[in-house]
């Protein structure tokens, strides 16, 4: 009884503080702070970038960091036309705020999803370098000449450049000198090289396969700032799981991806330590040993931690199934084995490095977003983003141990929102 009567004094002395600290601070909403697990989290304002408006449809966002320590925030939006614009907003106050919204590049076959999530680099000099799907459009007067052949699917990675900070950009241009078309580029990841240097891979319909679908893996690489031609680094992969590449913390470039060894599908690693001119024998990251006949359609993610890095997935095993997290020796760290936990994202952090996941509440069975706390490969608890509910297809960045997290909200019309929270770590 003697230790109720203390916490609950405790409890009163915290509450009693917070309005005293906050009592000449606005407060727009109170529903926009509240303390979960001993963690402060705040809604952000996102009405100059994503007003009400339900005739348009908001996903994948992505938040980045600029070499002047601004914080950018990636996303497309679809309008009622089936125009789709891929768009950035800059904050200078660490994720507080945000500016109005700039369009990169709009048109009907601009593509953004799980599979294939368009991204902003930044280079050394400032420069931004976007990268995206361009599905059906041809993206140089090249592949215009050769049109797709029998009505196959037809998709392009392309990049545009600004030197202007966002505000205008060049044409988009395929990444692939390959003017062929009626075929299929996709699953890619892009990333800067320490050579200030752009490196992506992706995945390439093969030529002449008897196999529907049948890809490699493929790279390609900026040579003063022009694509380089393609090379295959890997002839035999899963055919439709999305690419994720990492710099480690000593600069090599790290190539995680889905193996296909008589459809066992695990995920394997390649290693650059010169600037993607050759690579390490692809190694299996950790033997799940999941063998499905078919491709699971999910792919890894990465971030580094210490002198290391974490790596996260998916694997279907019947003795573990579930999103598992592994250090850069592939030691397993945990298992997120709810059937309901999908889409995660890891994010760097100085002391801590965050794995972020949606999945469904015990308490009300609504899906929400989660993350763990990853220190010297020790997890904490989960800790769920208040407000999140229907939050899906999240995205983090560590700021003076302060999590932003950005994610869409599931709308009943299909059409989803997007929403920004910042939680004190």
């Amino acid at each position: 009884m003697i230790k109720l009567l203390i916490s609950f004094q405790l409890f009163l002395f915290g509450i009693g503080a917070f309005f005293i600290t906050n009592k000449n601070k606005k407060i727009s909403k109170i529903s926009e702070i509240a303390v979960c697990n001993s963690k402060v989290m705040e809604e952000i304002n996102l009405s100059n970038i994503n007003p009400d408006d339900s005739t348009k449809a908001y996903s994948m966002p992505l938040l980045a960091q600029t070499k002047k320590g601004d914080v950018m925030l990636t996303w497309t939006e679809k309008n009622s036309e089936g125009i789709t614009s891929f768009c950035l907003a800059f904050s200078k106050d660490k994720g507080k705020t945000f500016s109005d919204k700039k369009v990169i590049f709009a048109g009907t076959g601009v593509g953004n999803s799980r599979m294939m999530r368009a991204k902003v680099l930044t280079k050394k000099d400032g420069s931004l370098v976007a990268v995206f799907s361009n599905r059906g459009e041809s993206a140089t007067a090249s592949t215009a000449a050769t049109p797709p052949q029998g009505g196959k699917r037809s998709s392009n990675i392309v990049f545009c450049v600004s030197k202007d900070n966002g505000s205008t950009w060049t044409s988009p241009v395929s990444v692939d000198s390959d003017p062929k078309q009626g075929i299929v580029r996709g699953f890619f990841d892009a990333v800067v090289l320490p050579n200030d240097e752009i490196a992506v891979a992706y995945l390439k319909d093969v030529a002449n396969s008897t196999k529907h679908e049948e890809r490699d893996l493929r790279m390609v690489v900026t040579k003063n700032g022009s694509f380089q031609p393609e090379k295959v680094i890997d002839p035999v992969v899963c055919d439709c799981c999305p690419i994720n590449m990492l710099i480690d913390v000593n600069g090599a470039l790290n190539i995680v991806y889905r193996d296909n060894n008589d459809d066992i599908r695990d995920m394997a690693k390649m290693v650059s330590t010169d600037n993607a001119e050759t690579f390490t024998k692809p190694q299996i990251l950790h033997n799940d040993e999941w063998k499905i006949n078919g491709c699971p359609h999910s792919g890894a993610v990465s971030s580094t931690s210490g002198k290391g890095a974490l790596f996260a997935w998916f694997s279907g095993t019947e003795k573990e199934s579930g999103i598992r997290l592994v250090n850069n020796d592939g030691k397993k760290l945990l298992v997120l084995s709810d059937a309901s936990a999908k889409n995660a994202f890891l994010v760097d952090g100085s002391q801590n490095q965050v794995l972020l996941w949606e999945q469904n509440k015990p308490e009300n069975k609504l899906t929400e977003i989660a993350f763990k706390k990853i220190n010297n490969d020790k997890a904490s608890e989960t800790i769920w983003v208040n407000g999140s509910v229907n939050g899906i297809n999240s995205t983090g960045l560590v700021l003076d141990n302060q999590l932003v997290v950005a994610y869409e909200v599931k709308q009943a019309n299909k059409r989803n929102s997007l929403k920004v929270t910042t939680v004190r770590l």
